[in-house]
């Protein structure tokens, strides 16, 4: 099966992949920042699934927003019809679709754009509104509070948190993969308004305070030498994650002592 993922690199892509990877034998057409555009052509014609990862969440220039995350994607489903291809895309979309700001307008825009192909196409158009997504690979100092308090954490920095019982609702990055997964070994029906989510036992909801408090916690017992209690699958799944930041933190120390 050839699968096409834009946005390869970035945090849901690498995720992806490697989860396909260690369950199936897919043959990846890998897009990114830095790939020859011309390659879309190619990768749309031969494609049996496509998985559009590409997006700017936080961009200097505003404008990026809709350049990107709706024009972009406007062009590779262009592509897909002019090679008559009517295999099925999953878009990651959001929570935040439709609302006043541009990045919510953008994924609007790209819902659309994907519905009027998949009308035209007779294709599956499989979206999800997704919520704050952690785990490993996540960029912080970006998008991710959870990459941003595990990152500085681990290395002593500090963090900001302005309103301490702001509550933040959270997918982990492994539940979302496995739920893409499933979108390509059988037709699962979406949610009555059309739109695919994680099962809510799988939305983790937390205080900013209390988050901080846990990874707190991890570097404590990582510097002692224990492992924390984690007595649920939330504090399981953000230890996990933590600890991809702390053993990337020390493998770059190791690296500069030598």
């Amino acid at each position: 099966m050839k699968i096409l993922i834009t946005g390869a690199k970035g945090f849901i892509g690498r995720n992806l992949i490697e989860a396909l990877g260690n369950k199936n034998n897919p043959e990846f057409l890998q897009y990114d920042k830095g790939s020859d555009p011309q390659t879309l052509q190619h990768y749309t014609r031969l494609c049996d699934f496509v998985f559009h990862f590409a997006a700017v969440h936080r961009p200097a220039d505003g404008s990026e927003f809709g350049k990107i995350n709706h024009l972009f994607f406007s062009d590779i489903l262009e592509l897909l019809r002019s090679n008559n291809n009517n295999c099925p895309v999953l878009l990651p979309s959001s929570i935040q679709a439709g609302d006043d700001s541009l990045y919510g307008k953008s994924k609007l825009a790209a819902e659309q754009a994907l519905k009027a192909h998949a009308d035209l196409m007779n294709s599956r158009a499989i979206i999800y509104r997704l919520t704050n997504t952690f785990g490993k690979y996540a960029e912080p100092n970006h998008h991710s509070v959870v990459a941003t308090f595990c990152y500085n954490i681990a290395r002593g920095l500090p963090i900001v948190i302005s309103d301490p019982n702001h509550i933040m609702n959270f997918y982990y990055i492994d539940d979302v993969t496995d739920s893409f997964i499933a979108q390509i070994k059988s037709y699962i029906e979406p949610d009555p308004d059309g739109f695919y989510r994680l099962p809510e036992k799988l939305k983790y909801t937390i205080t900013l305070k209390e988050l901080a408090d846990n990874i707190y916690k991890f570097k404590y017992c990582f510097d002692k030498g224990t492992v924390p209690g984690c007595s649920d699958q939330f504090t399981v799944k953000l230890y996990k994650t933590y600890l991809s930041y702390h053993l990337d933190c020390e493998a770059n120390e190791g690296a500069l002592k030598e």
